[in-house]
């Protein structure tokens, strides 16, 4: 089975413009265009939230483990604290 979109979407990650040529993102996923990278650390705590979805997940979060389907001009935003 193919992850490949009909054509490349633009994501919108933390105000900024992102292509993309999946059919769906990972929680992990949106953090890597977030930030460049995606670090397991119990001190450090990541926060997903989207808009702007498909109509049966318009907008909600994303938790490790969890993935939703990508729409052109889908908004993330993406947040990260480090409990150091």
């Amino acid at each position: 089975m193919e992850n490949k979109p009909e054509k490349t979407v633009t994501l919108i990650v933390n105000t900024e413009r992102k292509t993309w040529e999946q059919k769906k993102i990972s929680y992990e996923q949106v953090i890597i265009l977030a930030f460049g990278s995606y670090v397991v650390d119990p001190k450090i705590k990541y926060t997903v939230d989207y808009f702007r979805g498909e109509k049966e997940q318009r907008e909600g979060s994303l938790v490790k483990g969890q993935s939703v389907t990508v729409k052109d001009e889908m908004v993330f935003n993406v947040s990260k604290t480090d409990n150091s």
